[in-house]
């Protein structure tokens, strides 16, 4: 016992624990804000792996014109360049693909020659992280996550398949696409459907649904052809977005391919790189 009432005791490890004097009352804890207690809950529910809360959505580009080594963070309503985060591509460096994951608010670029995955977190406008996937067979061309595990689906330059690794490159399986007899280019993931959409001609009008076990669910055609070398899908509106065949604009397509607006992107005569997701408003891990 101390001077002033109190005794210590000691823990399992022989740490000195202070206790209160006999009789006295514990002090009130001030209740966590509504939006703490919730995120935590969330957290629980999740398993305590992290989670996010949805924000609003953006629509991320990426065009390998000369002097640009930036991702375009624009509004998917107006295309209003909001931001723009760094690329981090080296001389020599080629992006073929990006996808955005809401869960991490992370962007994973695909670089040439098609194994090599650059992590940007966007917050931090920094490198998280890059890796080499090894089983993934050089070439390709687009990328997509499914942001509830964090798998990644790169498509395969050798045939009408995707192959899926874990968030490391880690390969995880290899899903052929039924009725087609070439590789495919764009590819996004449906994070409501848990289904995967593909474009699968470099100019064309198809954008083909399909299941996580290779069977097409749908084909939709699109009012005006695109170029298939990105896709981005907002699960949440239903909204399709890729470059236009002429290279004028961003196409943004309703389910039905109707086109519903167009929106202005860089460098007509190059190919541009998109996706997009709801930026997540807190996270924790």
């Amino acid at each position: 016992m101390n001077d002033a009432g109190s005794t210590y005791e000691s823990d399992a490890h022989g740490s000195e624990l202070t206790l209160p004097p006999a009789g006295a009352k514990p002090k009130a804890r001030k209740p966590a804000a509504p939006a703490v207690r919730a995120a935590f809950a969330l957290a629980a529910l999740a398993g305590l792996s992290g989670c996010s809360t949805p924000g609003p959505a953006h629509l991320y580009l990426y065009s390998p014109a000369a002097g640009e080594n930036s991702i375009r963070d624009v509004d998917p309503r107006s295309g209003a360049e909001l931001a723009k985060i760094p690329a981090y591509n080296q001389p020599g460096e080629y992006l073929l693909g990006i996808a955005y994951d809401p869960f991490t608010d992370h962007l994973f670029l695909r670089l040439f020659p098609g194994n090599h995955v650059r992590v940007v977190d966007r917050p931090a406008a920094a490198i998280k992280r890059s890796f080499i996937a090894p089983n993934l067979p050089l070439g390709g061309h687009d990328l997509a996550i499914r942001s509830r595990d964090r798998h990644l689906f790169f498509t395969d330059p050798t045939g009408p398949a995707l192959i899926e690794t874990d968030h490391r490159g880690e390969l995880v399986g290899h899903l052929v696409l039924t009725g087609l007899q070439r590789p495919v280019c764009g590819v996004a993931h449906d994070a409501l459907a848990d289904e995967l959409l593909v474009l699968p001609d470099i100019t064309g009008d198809r954008l083909l649904r399909y299941s996580l076990d290779g069977a097409l669910v749908r084909e939709t055609k699109l009012e005006l052809p695109v170029q298939g070398y990105s896709l981005a899908y907002d699960s949440t509106t239903g909204e399709t977005f890729a470059s236009l065949a002429d290279g004028s604009a961003i196409g943004v397509f309703d389910p039905q391919g109707r086109l519903l607006r167009r929106l202005s992107r860089p460098a007509a005569n190059r190919e541009v790189f998109i996706d997009t997701g709801q930026r997540s408003l807190l996270r924790l891990f």
